[in-house]
């Protein structure tokens, strides 16, 4: 993680708590951002930060990013996150008792915010660490595992990320058909791979990469062409699906760009939002990160919260190729970038909440 010398983000949280944990002594930091729409959503990240002040500032604009994802899909929760920094002199391992002990003391952050603030998965945990959060705490979610032994929250964004995909592909070429069509899935994780499966399963040509070069053998046994992880934002492609680290759309990377479109589950993709402007100018259309990954928290809400059977769940991820629609749409129409599209569908959506708020 990049450090911070400032708190660069913007601050307009309803509540940030930063407490030290009884049983570790680590720091624990929730930010709920916003609660219109119902309790704030989001993960806890448990990962390396170069300092206090650069964990504190994720966790200001992750929080408000889940805000406009919770908003843009309708998923009737609010926006909210939680970091637990691993920090230079401190803990770099986080395992055995220690692990346990460290989700307790997070567990216990949570619970003392009655429900405001509900924690799932992200960077570092998945649904094993939620379970054992659960022991101590409702305020739970992303804990769900698919009959296919897949975590609830994968299944959830690899479909939306498809969804998002195809809705893309009717605004480009009028059609969802995939054949013929080329795609770069930047990133071999559990996500990009189950993306890769489904879109080579619909006729696409994919080429993948990752950081973990062991990878490669997997990715070729499902059809998949392995690329240098250096070039590929650069690969000739129809469809550029960045799956992996947020922060990569730079201003220098844009015009060096050979896609006609960028549909990912990446967070945070852009590493300025006026990279949306530069996209447009070159008629790249990006689909926005928080429409297109939006997907994992809408089919664990649906069968955590909401209480929806798998198939249910599963019909909710078609709210992703609707908005992406909508958003798209939008962005031709008023001629704005993408992002300012979809930023408004969120606004509205919390505009609305707040006229019908109870006094």
């Amino acid at each position: 993680m990049n450090a911070h010398t400032e708190l660069d983000a913007t601050i307009d949280h309803e509540e940030v708590v930063i407490r030290r944990g009884e049983r570790t002594g680590q720091p624990v930091i929730v930010a709920v951002h916003n609660t219109k729409l119902g309790p704030a959503l989001g993960g806890v990240r448990l990962t390396k930060y170069d300092s206090p002040v650069s964990a504190v500032v994720d966790a200001l604009r992750l929080s408000r990013a889940m805000t406009f994802k919770a908003a843009a899909s309708n998923n009737g929760t609010g926006g909210g996150k939680s970091v637990v920094p691993l920090l230079p002199g401190g803990p770099q391992r986080v395992d055995g008792q220690f692990r346990t002990s460290l989700l307790l003391d997070v567990a216990d952050v949570v619970h003392s915010l009655g429900g405001r603030y509900i924690v799932a998965p992200d960077v570092g945990t998945g649904p094993t660490e939620m379970r054992t959060m659960r022991m101590r705490t409702p305020y739970v979610g992303g804990y769900t595992i698919t009959p296919e032994g897949i975590p609830a929250t994968t299944h959830g964004t690899a479909g939306g990320v498809e969804r998002a995909l195809l809705a893309t592909a009717q605004h480009l070429w009028g059609t969802t058909n995939l054949d013929g069509r080329t795609v770069a899935v930047i990133g071999f994780g559990a996500v990009g791979r189950s993306l890769t499966e489904k879109l080579i399963k619909r006729g696409a040509t994919v080429s993948t990469t990752d950081i973990d070069e062991s990878l490669r053998e997997q990715a070729e046994a499902v059809g998949a062409t392995w690329i240098p992880l250096d070039t590929a934002h650069e690969a000739e492609v129809d469809i550029l699906a960045p799956c992996a680290l947020g922060g990569t759309l730079t201003p220098a990377l844009v015009p060096r760009l050979r896609c006609k479109a960028i549909v990912g589950s990446a967070n945070n993709q852009l590493s300025t939002d006026s990279v949306a402007d530069s996209l447009r100018e070159r008629n790249i259309i990006w689909t926005p990160d928080f429409i297109a990954n939006a997907g994992g928290i809408l089919y664990a809400s649906g069968i955590e919260l909401q209480h929806l059977t798998p198939e249910q769940a599963d019909h909710r991820l078609d709210e992703i190729a609707e908005t992406t629609t909508r958003a798209l749409e939008r962005s031709h129409r008023d001629g704005v970038t993408t992002l300012a599209a979809a930023y408004d569908l969120a606004r509205e959506r919390l505009a609305a909440a707040e006229t019908i708020r109870p006094q």
